[in-house]
């Protein structure tokens, strides 16, 4: 495992905006609307789910190295939730979850 490249937020932020609005947006089913979306913004790589803390156990064990950018896609517009301590902490506690 390499180390993960430090990146500011505000660059987190672009990218995951940029990679979600370009190839991620148009896959979005009406079955998806609330729903967590975390993009890995080193590969595009993606998750979906009800809880964003299963999505990044997956995206974590597809992508070890991934830096994640965390969105919940709404009806009408897509916004950062959870700090990622936070999420840190909740993936702690669900571990037992299989994935």
């Amino acid at each position: 495992m390499t180390a993960r490249p430090k990146i500011p937020y505000a660059e987190q932020k672009r990218r995951g905006q940029a990679i979600y609005d370009a190839q991620i947006r148009r896959l979005i089913v009406p079955e998806d609307e609330g729903k967590f979306v975390l993009v890995d913004i080193l590969t595009g790589d993606y998750e979906i789910d009800t809880r964003a803390v299963l999505a990044r156990i997956r995206l974590r064990a597809r992508r070890p190295d991934a830096v994640i950018h965390t969105m919940r896609r709404h009806k009408t517009y897509v916004g950062r939730v959870l700090s990622p301590r936070r999420i840190r902490r909740q993936a702690r506690k669900h571990e037992e979850f299989p994935l």
